[in-house]
């Protein structure tokens, strides 16, 4: 068994920032065995003579790990006008040996203008792709983070994706990167997955169509409703690349909040530039699950805010309500003593990190709360089954020590006349 497949949770902590060759190198590092399958399924997409795939040890700012790039062979570009405009300025010290992990743009003489071949559109790298005899799994990957930069780049230039040519995309490198990219994803699809906030970075980057600001307007467009930091450290910190990979991961519903689970292996993906203060890194953190089958682990999302203003008749229907909603797990609201000694109602929600966002939404739209509190809470639990007794629902769980309980539902109860009768039945479901 690989020791990915028992891998139930991965967070990046994007330090440095995220390309994509360093989350190729990060993840490489800390899922060594994947190495093999990656450069396999690249043997399939790059041509002969483009380059050679390397995976080399280095160091940044004392930290070790990898760094994932195409050693030029000194063979063609997708075409002679890449090769001569496209020096990729992206102070990444690219000195052809094509690492996009420096994250600088600034002060550069970032061309942006690859000569518009065919070979840079979206639908030729689509179907440059497609006939390329990779897995179906892996294509499938590959083509929706081409897709993720496509629609950004043809929003920012006013085109249709059938229009779009790649300013991210020029190189074989550049088209390696998705591939790898997809490769890893497809294989830890079923893992879960957190980030720490983005670097947004800063400063302008000088391009074909003069001074831009950074983020690059196809990274800004890719991650719309992301959270990020000012950690007070400029230049391009985000690819569009990077961006894709992370939007690839909110869109399949894999982001979920906080890591969880054991702490299995770490690995470190390195970009080039030395930033003041700070390693150049990408760290990825991989959680394994827990070994028994009783009990399961995840993220649930705490949820709480007080309430002083509500009668008792309409805080009562806004909780219904809100115990209504897709995600909520659990409604627990307790009478305080708040501000000018007023009674206050302190209320709990348990969410599903998945609907949370949603759920805030309606805090706000169904009780006279202005303003909550949530944060992200690792949580076990047993797996319940539902089974019957005498025609009853009942719930069954499994604990750690094999023995079985069993409690009738809450709803059965109303069949039994008596407090005497509702006690008995409980007492003989919980003694099965």
């Amino acid at each position: 068994m690989s020791s990915y497949s028992n891998i139930s949770h991965i967070h990046l902590d994007i330090v440095g920032g995220i390309a994509g060759d360093m989350f190729i190198a990060g993840m490489l590092d800390t899922f060594e065995e994947l190495t093999p399958l990656v450069m396999a399924s690249l043997s399939k997409v790059l041509p002969a003579n483009t380059g050679t795939p390397i995976l080399s040890t280095g160091i940044n700012a004392g930290i070790s790990g990898l760094r994932f790039f195409l050693q030029d062979d000194d063979a063609d570009k997708f075409s002679s006008a890449a090769q001569d405009t496209e020096k990729h300025a992206h102070s990444h010290s690219h000195e052809h040996e094509h690492n996009h992990q420096s994250h600088s743009h600034d002060n550069e003489g970032h061309t942006h203008d690859h000569g518009h071949a065919h070979e840079t559109s979206y639908q030729y790298l689509c179907q440059l792709l497609s006939d390329s005899q990779l897995d179906s799994d892996i294509l499938d990957v590959a083509t929706k983070l081409l897709t993720i930069i496509a629609k950004a780049e043809a929003k920012i230039h006013g085109k249709t994706m059938a229009d779009v040519h790649f300013h991210e995309l020029a190189d074989w490198d550049s088209l390696m990167d998705v591939v790898a990219s997809a490769v890893i994803l497809n294989a830890l699809a079923d893992a879960s997955w957190s980030t720490s906030k983005l670097p947004i970075g800063g400063g302008l980057v000088n391009t074909q169509h003069g001074l831009i600001p950074i983020p690059a307007p196809a990274t800004a467009e890719i991650l719309k409703n992301f959270e990020f930091v000012d950690d007070g450290i400029k230049g391009e910190r985000i690819t569009p690349t990077g961006a894709a990979i992370l939007c690839y991961l909110s869109e399949s519903l894999l982001l979920s909040g906080q890591p969880q689970g054991k702490l299995k292996t770490s690995g470190y993906g390195l970009g080039t530039k030395e930033f003041p203060g700070m390693p150049n890194i990408l760290r990825v953190l991989s959680f394994e699950k827990a070994n028994s089958s009783s009990h399961q682990q995840g993220t649930v999302v705490v949820i709480e805010f007080d309430i002083d203003d509500m009668t008792g008749e309409e805080l009562a229907l806004s909780l219904d309500l809100l115990r209504a909603e897709m995600g909520v797990l659990d409604v627990v609201s307790q009478t305080a003593r708040g501000k000018k000694n007023r009674a206050v109602e302190l209320v709990r929600i348990l969410a599903s990190s998945s609907d949370y966002q949603n759920i805030i939404k309606q805090c706000f739209m169904q009780t006279t709360t202005i303003g909550l509190r949530y944060r992200f809470e690792t949580r076990q639990h047993l797996s319940r089954q539902l089974t019957e007794y005498n025609n009853q629902s009942c719930k069954s769980v499994i604990r750690p020590d094999g023995t079985t309980t069993t409690k009738i539902e809450h709803d059965q109860m109303h069949h039994f006349s008596t407090l005497a009768k509702r006690r008995a039945i409980k007492n003989t479901t919980e003694s099965l």
